[in-house]
């Protein structure tokens, strides 16, 4: 404790005597203060606020104030002064002793447990402290709020009287017993209330220790996570249900089937993948508009429903495209199925507007069987091509029907498309017939610098430019696509002094890329030969492909980021989605898929849902780009929802960069 600087005056004011501290604290010699005014030596601002407490100490009455030092000396500090009259034998005042000690220590104390303990009284989280006899030591208004007691009623109480018997024994008391042991317990739970409402709460416990470090009880803290739990069980099924037919989108389909290919491996049986193209719902949009579209396929997915059994996974692949999956099913009973789906179709009566219109379906169906001794399992990719392979036979020979597929007939099939496409890309590559085209990615922040992605494209032997998704799907199926993504990145290198240097360029790369060592060695030998360049660049992952390969997704995005090139995790929420596996990512930014984004501007639940992922990307300090922005209105209902960055055909379509020359293929050997 500090010492007190004392010094005594009279009723002029003047002083007769100080201490040691006094001098100290003044920094003067006892000379220099005997005698004179407390005012010479304090100074008239102390005096003019101190003057009344002297005057009111000589008329007997001693105080005590806490106040913050004024002078230069003091500046910053807070010091406690006392004023103690002293008294003759005859009862009068004959002096006042002032005594002032530094007390800031104090005073900041003070200030930060009033604010400990203002912050405990308004937090909603739930606070207690539980001492190792499980009896309640604290608890904080909000607790004792939600069970309707006072926090006082709470003192001495045990945990197994306040939460029951049963809950204590079977859970509480084993998270307590490993608090209790030093360890940090987290964990949720569903809390029914007697009113029969559910609420999500998060729960964490800490060791609770003395001064000497001994664990004396837990502090809990209760947190009620409702909303964000319900919100996380909407995004979860939104991620793989279709938004039009609540049926199950494509990715939940493809996760589904690959846990069928492995249990049809290792457990025998056969299972069958269905899937089905309407015929002709071109003719239907354009005479019913897109309103009428929707409602056909709405009807369309409640038929699958009806004819589907518990175990049948029926999705909406896209457009008009469904599946059905069905495990146990041989071949013959496949058929059957195809049969009636086809019928069932072929009968459905769809009025829109007064008008009827005819429905058709081709089925294409695909037998899931165990390997061969010898033969590699199939794939999830494979299984769906021989549906689709199927179902393009059964279009082309009228539609109305089923086909299952046979290996004789996709000989032919596949001659003429995924073939025919590799051989496209085979050229490309032999005979630098590649192109780069870029679209716009603007921001919408007033912070973010503009994007360009980079984009490629593919010419054929007439010089046509192709659309490049079933090629590249082709060289991806084919393994070609590191060597593409070479040519892209020592292309845009080359000419990245051709942009604006306040633009950076998006690459995208695809999974197999990032799975190849030497793919990597070659795009970081790159990055670090042009290590004035690599800061204007960003690179795009797509979420499957960082999920499904996350040690080397992880390893690449840390050597990226030191070279000073920004990541983007593209395609998110797309249906691994997604939330648990941002934290594990140090990305950028995030792309939101564009089926997410699609009827943003019109669809409640898709604006709900982009909101969730800007509030958890803004909370990790991640941007958020929104692609597939088609209109101003989406553009506006996004930068409301503080989406970072747009692209899409309103901001602008892709367009060739010009003045990019394009290197050798050779490069990509």
């Amino acid at each position: 404790m500090n010492r007190a600087g004392v010094f005594v005056c009279d009723r002029g004011y003047r002083i007769w005597d100080v201490d040691g501290a006094f001098l100290d604290m003044e920094g003067s010699g006892r000379a220099d203060v005997i005698g004179r005014t407390v005012e010479e030596i304090l100074g008239p601002k102390v005096f003019a606020l101190r003057k009344h407490n002297l005057d009111e100490a000589f008329a007997g009455k001693a105080s005590r104030v806490r106040v913050p030092g004024v002078r230069d000396k003091t500046r910053g500090k807070y010091l406690e002064v006392f004023f103690q009259p002293v008294f003759n034998d005859a009862g009068e005042v004959v002096c006042v002793i002032c005594a002032a000690r530094d007390v800031t220590q104090f005073q900041h104390l003070n200030e930060r447990l009033s604010m400990h303990e203002e912050i405990l009284r308004q937090t909603t989280d739930r606070i207690s402290v539980i001492g190792t006899d499980f009896r309640y030591k604290m608890t904080n208004a909000a607790n004792a709020a939600f069970s309707g007691k006072s926090p006082e009623e709470f003192i001495g109480m045990h945990v197994r009287d306040h939460i029951g018997a049963e809950r204590f024994d079977l859970r509480a008391k084993a998270h307590f017993e490993n608090c209790f042991a030093g360890q940090s317990v987290e964990y949720e739970h569903e809390l029914k209330l007697p009113s029969g409402v559910t609420r999500h709460i998060h729960v964490r416990m800490d060791p609770y220790r003395d001064d000497g470090g001994e664990v004396t009880g837990a502090m809990i803290v209760l947190r009620d996570i409702t909303e964000a739990a319900l919100m996380a069980q909407t995004l979860r099924r939104q991620a793989r249900e279709d938004a039009l037919t609540g049926l199950a989108n494509r990715h939940a389909l493809q996760d589904e089937l690959q846990s069928v290919i492995e249990d049809t491996s290792s457990l025998g049986g056969t299972a069958a993948l269905l899937t089905i193209d309407l015929d002709g719902f071109k003719v239907v949009n354009d005479l019913a508009g897109h309103s009428g579209g929707d409602a056909l396929l709405k009807q369309i997915a409640g038929f699958l429903r009806s004819v589907a059994t518990p175990d049948m996974l029926c999705a909406r692949l896209g457009g008009d495209e469904f599946a059905v999956l069905c495990r146990g099913l041989r071949e013959a009973a496949a058929w059957d199925l195809g049969c009636r789906i086809t019928a069932g179709l072929s009968g459905m009566r769809f009025v829109w507007q007064g008008l009827p219109h005819a429905i058709t379906a081709s089925v294409g169906i695909a037998m899931i069987t165990p390997p061969r001794p010898g033969e590699p399992e199939l794939s999830v990719f494979q299984i769906l091509n021989e549906a689709d392979t199927a179902c393009l036979h059964a279009k082309s020979i009228g539609g109305a029907r089923p086909v299952i597929y046979r290996p004789d007939a996709d000989e032919m099939v596949a001659h003429r498309l995924d073939i025919g496409n590799l051989q496209i890309v085979r050229s490309a590559l032999e005979n630098d017939r590649f192109e780069l085209y870029t679209m716009p990615i603007l921001p919408m922040d007033d912070v973010s610098a503009p994007h360009l992605e980079v984009l490629l494209r593919i010419v054929d032997d007439d010089g046509r430019v192709l659309a490049p998704a079933a090629l590249i799907s082709s060289a991806e199926r084919h393994g070609l696509m590191p060597r593409i993504d070479r040519w892209v990145v020592a292309t845009t290198l080359e000419n990245l002094h051709s942009v604006d240097p306040s633009t950076c360029l998006t690459i995208n790369l695809s999974g197999l890329s990032i799975g190849d060592p030497e793919f990597t060695a070659f795009l970081l030998d790159e990055l670090d030969a042009r290590q004035d360049i690599a800061g204007r660049l960003a690179f795009e992952i797509t979420e499957t492909a960082a999920v499904r390969s996350m040690a080397t997704a992880q390893a690449l995005i840390d050597a990226l980021r030191a070279r000073r090139c920004r990541v983007i995790l593209d395609d998110f929420g797309s249906g691994l989605s997604s939330f648990a596996y941002l934290r594990q990512f140090r990305i950028d930014s995030l792309k939101i898929d564009g089926a997410i984004i699609g009827e943003v501007a019109r669809d409640e639940v898709q604006r709900t849902i982009v909101a969730g992922i800007v509030a958890v990307a803004r909370k990790i300090g991640v941007g958020v780009i929104a692609e597939y922005v088609e209109d101003a209105e989406t553009l506006e209902v996004l930068r409301d929802l503080g989406v970072t960055m747009a692209q899409g055909y309103h901001i602008g379509r892709p367009a060739p960069w010009v003045g990019a020359r394009p290197v050798s293929s050779q490069i990509a050997r």
